[in-house]
């Protein structure tokens, strides 16, 4: 009798196994299959802003080779000084040239050059022998004329008469003498005693010091800038502390044909009697002062005709352009392999400011007063404003710029 079929059964352990690795594999399946689709569809991604990128970045490198470099100015309200330098000489307050009223031969000098002088004080006086003989006959017939006309031997118009004669010679005799008009000094004597003088020439100079003026004359050019009351720094180098202070007080009415200046005079406080005529005097004049205006460097100015225009620049930013501004160190993510330590990356230099872009706007202005560096804008730009200066070329609108530096200070 044959034995019975033995029934082969399979281990419920072994099925498991199988199954848990068929899971494994499917699962590593799935996620090499994420990791591929991932990357293809970041080149994808990648290969699209590339593009993108690659033509933001063209047109930014063609923007920068475009681009003028330029000196800007940034634009603000500030007070506006300006004086108008002068060299010249002192002169007395009052300069009075000496001459007699009558010819004759200088007897005496009373005073000495730089001599304090009183008014009505008897300057120089001529030989007065003639002119003393004179008044004494006219004394003498007048007295004797009185006399008569007491007892009634003249009548009224003879004694008149002899008066008149007297008078006459009395002032004959002052014509010999050259007084002083108000207290002073004596400025210079231009001739000596015993010399033969006739009423046109000078014998001296007669100065009124408790003020003086200093006299400057200025050219045509800057005539405009002055104007009476103006105030003035007066400096002289025999006192090189001291400042003397004053105003513009005379002008000439003309402009001096060879020379084409104009003289003004200073005056100055002379109590003291520091300044002494004919000193070498240089000044400071105030013909400008004005607060709160709008001023920049006469160099952000171009003038076109006879209108003034400046360069406005409107900043761009420009899309693919590198900003290493924003650029950040970063650190290599070091890992321990076969005991090697972490490792991070060294240290670099200081990142540099990136350049600044800008297009040109031209825009004309009106100009409110003007120095040798600076002017007073009066319409045409805005505080805060942006321009070129130190131009050294023309622009035209929309042209494009690199702001190599912005000044924000005058001076």
């Amino acid at each position: 009798m044959g034995k019975p079929d033995e029934k082969i059964t399979e281990n419920p352990g072994t099925g498991n196994r199988k199954n848990k690795k068929k899971l494994i594999f499917t699962l590593l399946a799935i996620v090499v299959g994420i990791i591929v689709f991932a990357r293809l569809t970041g080149n994808i991604h990648n290969a699209i802003f590339r593009k993108k990128a690659m033509k933001e970045k063209t047109a930014a490198l063609k923007f920068e080779e475009e681009a003028t470099p330029v000196k800007a100015f940034k634009v603000h309200r500030t007070e506006l000084k300006d004086t108008l330098p002068a060299i010249g000489n002192v002169k007395g307050f009052k300069e009075i040239d000496l001459k007699f009223q009558v010819a004759g031969v200088i007897e005496s000098f009373n005073f000495e050059e730089g001599e304090k002088i009183q008014e009505g004080d008897i300057i120089a006086s001529l030989v007065q022998k003639e002119a003393l003989i004179k008044l004494k006959y006219a004394e003498t017939e007048l007295n004797k004329d009185q006399k008569l006309f007491d007892i009634g031997a003249i009548n009224s118009i003879k004694l008149e008469q002899g008066k008149l004669e007297y008078e006459s010679a009395k002032t004959e005799l002052d014509k010999t003498n050259i007084y002083a008009m108000s207290n002073g000094l004596l400025g210079s004597r231009l001739i000596d005693t015993g010399s033969y003088v006739t009423p046109n020439d000078r014998v001296g100079i007669f100065v009124d010091i408790d003020k003086v003026y200093a006299e400057f004359n200025i050219i045509e050019r800057d005539v405009p800038k002055v104007a009476l009351g103006q105030k003035a720094e007066v400096f002289i180098d025999a006192y090189p502390t001291k400042v003397f202070n004053g105003s513009v007080d005379r002008m000439s009415p003309i402009i001096e044909g060879r020379s084409r200046t104009e003289n003004i005079k200073i005056e100055l406080d002379n109590k003291e009697g520091l300044l002494k005529p004919g000193m070498f005097v240089r000044a400071s004049i105030a013909t400008y002062d004005k607060k709160d205006v709008l001023v920049i460097p006469l160099s952000a100015l171009k003038k076109k005709e006879n209108d003034y225009v400046a360069y406005v620049i409107h900043k761009e930013e420009i899309k693919g352009a590198d900003d290493p501004t924003k650029a950040k160190a970063k650190e290599k993510k070091g890992f321990w392999i076969f005991g090697k330590a972490k490792v991070k990356e060294e240290a670099k230099p200081p990142i540099e400011k990136a350049p600044e872009y800008g297009t040109i706007e031209v825009k004309p202005v009106k100009i409110g007063y003007m120095t040798q560096d600076l002017v007073q804008v009066d319409e045409g730009l805005s505080e805060d404003a942006l321009i070129v200066t130190e131009i050294q070329e023309e622009f035209k609108d929309k042209a494009k710029v690199e702001v190599s530096e912005v000044q924000e200070g005058l001076i």
